[in-house]
């Protein structure tokens, strides 16, 4: 199937894939050819594309994934205001990102500043993770 990971100033991935797994607030869920029309917000973290053997994996901090098509010509689209590959996290800066959010939340308590302390602790993990 095809998939595109894409944000308001790049096209950020594209190509084919067996399985695309993302998150949503519901939990983790994996995407194949052929399935029921499918829209989801996601949380902050990782979308796997897998092709075979290779994985093609990106860190969004939330967004939209919309699935659908007919089976010979099925489309997943990931929206997300940023997209990074895993593999280009960096964990040191990842950390500096969580601190400033922590500041931040310690002086304004809003949705916002929490929502941003869960992009950058997503982020941090996803980083740590890969091992960058």
């Amino acid at each position: 199937m095809d998939v595109s990971i894409v944000s308001p100033e790049a096209n950020v991935w594209e190509g084919e894939a067996d399985l695309v797994i993302a998150r949503s607030p519901e939990g983790e869920f994996g995407i194949m050819r052929g399935h029921i029309p499918f829209l989801a917000a996601l949380v902050p973290g990782r979308v796997t594309a897998v092709s075979g053997d290779s994985r093609e994996e990106f860190f969004v901090p939330g967004g939209f994934l919309e699935a659908s098509g007919s089976y010979d010509d099925y489309h997943v689209i990931v929206l997300a205001d940023e997209a990074d590959a895993v593999d280009d996290l960096d964990a040191a800066r990842a950390r500096e990102l969580l601190e400033e959010a922590r500041h931040r939340l310690q002086e304004d308590e809003s949705e916002h500043a929490e929502a941003a302390m869960r992009v950058a602790l997503a982020r941090v993990e996803i980083a740590e993770s890969s091992g960058r």
